[in-house]
């Protein structure tokens, strides 16, 4: 595909966009330009603010306040190998009879469809969530507490005061949350108000935490930042270029690759 230097990166700019996130390799295949070039083009784009350089790739630029439903991110399948790979290393965190909070992250779904389907028994889920209801709707293996609140059509979810007051009454042994963004200066963010303050109060009231969040939230910062810090993250692989020490002193990280690889 011959094509004038900034016509190409406009293109790949296009394909950013449309796809909201994509591989070198993959736009090598779509546009018949080397990946020596793509990359070249990638970090040109990325000092420019006109994407955002991601491990293997990029992903399209976003607003401090910008959101998508969940029902959007569960059908775009964004990420959705990395976020399995996550949600099968936290499973393993389970124990049978386990009490967990279960927010309505694509991520946590993903695990929620291992607790209908697994092995782990008798697992009691409080969730916010109507999508995590409905995927429990025919397990055995849980019991489904649903907690009260102001209906969120958009993310098909219930939040608000009535919401926050019901988890900061109840103890779990375990939490499981999504999170938009994690950054060294601002800490683990979201771009809405409530679903910060939602989370915050499930990691407050569980004995262990877990933010699940893949490779590309790690150096993101959004509008509402969350007022509690967790215990775990558990994420698909390491971010190439990304610093991760700052997070050493603050909880522990569980990478999916490298817990494959040692048979965890």
């Amino acid at each position: 595909m011959n094509m004038f230097p900034e016509e190409r990166k406009q293109k790949i700019c296009d394909l950013v966009n449309e796809r909201h996130s994509i591989k070198v390799t993959e736009l090598s295949q779509l546009m018949g330009i080397s990946e020596v070039t793509i990359r070249r083009d990638l970090e040109e784009l990325s000092q420019q603010k006109r994407l955002l350089r991601t491990h293997g790739g990029a992903m399209a630029m976003y607003s401090v306040g910008s959101e998508i439903s969940a029902e959007e991110l569960i059908r775009s399948n964004k990420n959705i190998e990395e976020k399995r790979a996550i949600a099968s290393l936290a499973y393993t965190m389970l124990n049978d009879k386990d009490t967990i909070f279960a927010d309505g992250s694509s991520t946590v779904h993903e695990l929620i469809k291992l607790v209908a389907t697994g092995s782990k028994k008798q697992i009691s889920v409080v969730t916010t969530s109507l999508t995590t209801v409905n995927a429990l709707s025919e397990s055995s293996n849980a019991k489904v507490i649903m907690v009260g609140g102001e209906v969120n059509y958009r993310h098909n979810h219930v939040e608000g005061y009535l919401t926050t007051a019901a988890i900061s009454n109840l103890r779990a042994d375990k939490c499981f949350i999504g999170i938009n963004g994690i950054d060294e200066a601002f800490g683990y963010s979201t771009p809405r108000f409530p679903e910060a303050e939602l989370k915050s109060e499930m990691v407050r009231s569980s004995i262990q935490s877990f933010i699940l969040a893949d490779h590309t939230k790690f150096g993101n910062s959004y509008l509402a930042r969350m007022s509690a810090d967790c215990d775990y993250i558990i994420t698909d692989a390491r971010k190439q270029g990304y610093d991760y020490d700052w997070l050493a002193d603050r909880c522990t990280v569980l990478f999916a690759s490298e817990s494959q690889k040692e048979g965890i």
